[in-house]
C-alpha cells in the first residue's frame, strides 16, 4: 500500500510540473545574484510562455507561481510579497500572506537549493490590465538578503 501511495504521489508531482510553464523573467534591478540566484520560474496557467508573451490570468481564478533558487545566506524565517510595478512606486498585492515559509523551505542554509511554490488568487477586484509583477522572497531578519524577479501578466475576463 505504501508503495502504491508513493507512486501516486510521484505521478501527481510530475503532473503538476507538466502543467506549469517556464516563463521569461528578469532579475530585479537592485537584486544581487551573489545573495540569491533565481534559476527558473514556472507559472500555471501560462499557455503564452512558449511565445514569451505575458501570462493571461483569468479574473476570479487561481494561479500558481513556482521558482527554483539557490540561497547564499542562512535564515530561519522568510517573507514574501508580490508587487505591481508602476512608474512611481511598487504597489504591494493587498491580502497576500507574507509568511514565505509557507511557500518555501525554512530554515535555509547558505548554498541550499530551494523550491518556492505559492498559489495566488486573482481577485475580480483587480482591474483588467497588463501588469509588470515583482516577486520578492527575503530574510525576515535582514530585508536586504533575498531573491527578486519580475515578469509580465495580463488579467482577462
Amino acid at each position: 500500500m505504501a508503495k502504491f501511495m508513493l507512486i501516486c504521489y510521484v505521478i501527481l508531482l510530475f503532473a503538476g510540473v507538466i502543467n506549469s510553464e517556464i516563463i521569461a523573467f528578469e532579475n530585479c534591478e537592485d537584486s544581487d545574484d551573489s545573495v540569491c540566484e533565481v534559476k527558473e520560474v514556472r507559472v500555471e496557467p501560462c499557455k503564452e510562455a512558449k511565445s514569451k508573451k505575458p501570462c493571461k490570468f483569468k479574473s476570479g481564478t487561481n494561479a500558481t507561481i513556482e521558482f527554483d533558487y539557490v540561497c547564499h545566506f542562512d535564515t530561519d524565517k522568510l517573507l514574501n510579497q508580490a508587487y505591481s510595478v508602476t512608474s512611481l512606486l511598487d504597489l504591494p498585492l493587498i491580502g497576500m500572506d507574507r509568511d514565505g515559509c509557507k511557500s518555501a523551505q525554512c530554515p535555509m542554509k547558505s548554498g541550499d537549493t530551494g523550491v518556492y511554490k505559492h498559489q495566488l488568487h486573482i481577485s475580480p477586484a483587480f482591474p483588467l490590465l497588463n501588469y509588470n509583477v515583482k516577486w520578492r522572497l527575503w530574510d525576515a531578519h535582514d530585508g536586504k538578503k533575498g531573491c527578486c524577479f519580475t515578469f509580465k501578466i495580463k488579467l482577462v475576463r
